[in-house]
């Protein structure tokens, strides 16, 4: 095969992988097949083990958040900066995760859960009336099912009818 051809395939093949236009194993094993062998990237053991920590951390701030707020006796600025922080730290999660497809969603929903936590907490503090609470609930989830449905994350779209039959709920039952 031409080297000038063979080099454009191989340069094809990275920037599929690189793209995730096909799965990791394909692009390996066509590399192999065009590079002879020399082509492949030893695989990154290390970065898959951070990424399963951090993914984890994350998913500890809605239990965390849950605890702080309603077992401590923490003042409520205070509980509000640590929920601060933890929607930063999701936020910064989902840009490190937005090319992995298996870890993304994690970030995704606990920024959902913390908003709403936020949220909830906020309009407690500031003694809100209850059809202001039932309107920012009912943003929120509208929000959630309309990002579900673009990005095509069904677990948001049956969070938000969830949410929104709870609150449904809630109202009938007063």
């Amino acid at each position: 095969m031409n080297k000038q051809r063979k080099e454009t395939i191989i340069q094809e093949i990275k920037y599929w992988k690189r793209n995730r236009l096909l799965p990791d194993q394909y692009c390996d094993y066509l590399l192999a097949l065009y590079t002879e062998g020399e082509g492949v990237e030893p695989a990154k053991g290390r970065g898959k083990l951070y990424s399963t920590f951090f993914a984890c951390l994350i998913s500890l701030f809605v239990p965390i958040t849950f605890l702080v707020i309603y077992f401590t006796e923490m003042p409520v600025h205070l509980q509000m900066l640590l929920v601060t922080f933890f929607v930063l730290l999701s936020i910064f999660g989902y840009f490190v995760f937005r090319k992995e497809q298996l870890y993304i969603h994690i970030p995704v929903f606990v920024i959902a859960l913390l908003t709403l936590i936020f949220s909830i907490k906020l309009l407690e503090l500031l003694s809100f009336q209850l059809p202001l609470t039932f309107i920012i609930i009912t943003f929120q989830t509208l929000v959630w099912f309309f990002i579900g449905y673009i990005k095509k994350w069904y677990y948001l779209n049956i969070s938000a009818i969830i949410a929104m039959i709870l609150l449904v709920a809630n109202i009938i039952l007063m």
